[in-house]
């Protein structure tokens, strides 16, 4: 099982950007060297508590400083982009990285008000993420340029300017939701991003299955990702009582009063125990307790990724992804 990053990235407001930002690329640095697989970076344009409006230019930057660690678009809004430019972005940055890259899609809408502020319409994003796949994967074909027009964009008699250092082309990856974009991933041999949901994982490897056998090819529960808050200490119940201000602030804070989900009727203790208790919040022991429950539910994946929370501070965080590297991934074979 491979484990790594999920950087959306999440910081509060208040903080300085240029700060937070720099932490964020001085933990992808901390990961390389502790040898994590992977880092998703995701694509956010409101609210300022998801910061990076280009995961491109983030994974550039990131690249630089490091030497194995893979990296992903997690995941580029696909409905606020022409797909030529988004192609060509991703190719240079697959030349960039020397072929450390992947290419993550979706419609958007994690946080909602990043569809309002363009007045999209879930539907509407979903539908022109569809139609851009379509049009990237004509262009990575080749062959004979590519005539398509929509109500959003139009593209005449184009061919790509340099194709992809990887071959044939740099890996896909999709958020998870429309079966037929999971299905895609099965014929493209690309990834899905699942989220903290194993007991999906059976119904998703089915769509893997259908697309992989239409192509030919054999599916893999290796092409699942899962994504969880982590945050280890080496007493449980000093990591659980470390985490559980900063988290009770983010869902009261930004779920409810930004997103607009509903404030738990519970109270915010009652909360926060559900949320410890689906998360991997604690010891190193009970990690790979969680992790193996995890598994057991989903029938195997390929890896999970951690979404990045400094709520017990920035050292105490540090000093997790530390604990997780050197205590508990080594149980699972990475």
């Amino acid at each position: 099982m491979k484990f790594g990053l999920f950087l959306q990235p999440f910081h509060h407001p208040s903080e300085h950007p240029t700060a937070a930002l720099e932490r964020d690329l001085d933990l992808i640095v901390l990961l390389d060297e502790l040898g994590y697989s992977e880092a998703w970076i995701g694509e956010h344009h409101s609210t300022g508590w998801e910061n990076i409006g280009s995961p491109e230019v983030f994974i550039a930057t990131a690249a630089e400083r490091t030497k194995e660690i893979r990296f992903g678009t997690g995941v580029v809004q696909a409905g606020l982009h022409h797909p030529l430019v988004a192609l060509d972005r991703m190719i240079l940055l697959d030349h960039l990285t020397r072929g450390r890259v992947s290419f993550g899609l979706g419609v958007g809408g994690g946080i909602p008000s990043d569809l309002t502020v363009f007045d999209l319409a879930p539907e509407v994003a979903a539908s022109r993420m569809r139609e851009s796949l379509e049009v990237i994967l004509r262009l990575l074909e080749g062959g004979k340029p590519v005539t398509a027009e929509t109500d959003w964009f139009t593209i005449h008699d184009a061919v790509l300017q340099i194709r992809p250092y990887s071959k044939p082309h740099m890996p896909f990856a999709v958020a998870s939701g429309d079966p037929k974009n999971v299905e895609l991933m099965g014929k493209l041999g690309g990834t899905v991003l699942l989220g903290g949901t194993p007991e999906r994982v059976e119904q998703v490897f089915a769509h893997l299955m259908t697309g992989a056998s239409a192509a030919g090819k054999e599916p893999s529960r290796d092409q699942i990702r899962l994504s969880y808050v982590m945050h280890l200490d080496e007493s449980h119940d000093k990591a659980v009582a470390d985490f559980e201000k900063g988290a009770i602030r983010e869902y009261y804070e930004f779920q409810v009063g930004v997103n607009g989900r509903p404030e738990p009727e519970a109270g915010p203790e009652a909360w926060y125990e559900t949320y410890q208790d689906h998360n991997i919040i604690g010891s190193p022991e009970h990690a790979i307790e969680r992790i193996s429950q995890i598994e057991e539910t989903a029938g195997g994946v390929g890896g999970i990724i951690f979404m990045s929370r400094e709520w017990a501070g920035v050292e105490a965080s540090r000093d997790s992804w530390r604990l997780f590297a050197n205590q508990v991934a080594p149980k699972f074979g990475q």
